[in-house]
């Protein structure tokens, strides 16, 4: 019996490739010997598959290529990543070198201000003071006259002012006063809470020609005080300072007299060596 040509093309793959049972092997050598249509058919697909050549050649210059621009992009990227990283440091040396350089030419080019005319005392005392002067490293000025009366008669003002790094002040105010202006002073001054200030910077006491009536002292900052020297005189004095020593000369802008025995604001004073631990 012939076996119809459609499941013999079916049987096909399978006999070519080996994997017919027996029996289709059998039907299909049977019926392609007969069936030269078939027969063709197991020709072609018996014939071995023509090999493939594969030109590498555009797909390896493509890798190439690939790789090339890769290497071009790091590149690219490394520089710009150079870039930002010379531009981060060249900003931070700028803006710390330039403030330091800003802060070493402020300390070259400060100069010393100087004021010697009593009409100008509330620009610097009391509660019209300019802002440079108001809170004088928070030392209590208050044994100061809030302002200057009628009642007080100035022989001698000075307010000195120098800003290197860090604010400094020197002042002394000379005032004679009535009987009754110079009671009401002393007064005044004597209930003021002083605070111990012997040891500070070297300080001894005072002249004895002096009596202190009032003394606000910090260990860091200076003193603050008022001196009674007879014939209904007071002197008021400020020594504000910073870091433990002035940096102007002190010793030429105020009278000996008027600064406590001892007293030694200088840098290489012996006190701020002992607070530094030097």
């Amino acid at each position: 019996m012939r076996i119809d040509c459609d499941i013999i093309k079916d049987l096909l793959p399978l006999y070519v490739e080996g994997l017919a049972s027996e029996k289709s092997k059998k039907a299909v050598e049977e019926h392609i010997e007969e069936c030269e249509d078939c027969n063709k058919i197991y020709r072609e697909m018996k014939k071995p598959e023509p090999q493939v050549r594969y030109d590498r050649e555009p797909a390896e210059s493509f890798r190439k290529y690939v790789k090339r621009e890769k290497r071009k992009l790091g590149i690219k990227a490394a520089l710009v990543t150079a870039v930002i990283i010379f531009a981060v440091g060249a900003v931070r040396v700028f803006v710390i070198g330039g403030a330091f350089g800003a802060l070493l030419w402020d300390s070259a080019t400060a100069e010393i201000f100087e004021d010697t005319d009593a009409g100008h005392y509330s620009r610097y005392m009391g509660k019209e003071a300019e802002k440079e002067y108001v809170k004088k490293w928070d030392m209590d000025e208050s044994i100061f006259p809030e302002k200057i009366t009628e009642k007080m008669r100035v022989t001698d003002y000075k307010m000195v002012y120098y800003d290197p790094w860090d604010a400094q002040y020197l002042s002394y105010l000379v005032v004679e006063y009535d009987e009754e202006a110079y009671h009401e002073e002393t007064e005044r001054l004597r209930e003021y809470a002083s605070t111990e200030y012997i040891g500070y910077y070297g300080a001894e006491g005072f002249s004895q020609d002096c009596t202190l009536l009032a003394v606000e002292a910090d260990p860091c900052y200076g003193f603050v005080y008022a001196l009674e020297t007879g014939k209904r005189e007071i002197v008021y004095v400020e020594l504000i300072f910073c870091n433990y020593f002035y940096d102007l000369d002190y010793q030429e802008r105020i009278p000996e007299e008027y600064l406590p025995i001892g007293f030694d604001a200088t840098r290489d004073n012996p006190y701020r060596k002992e607070m530094l631990g030097e």
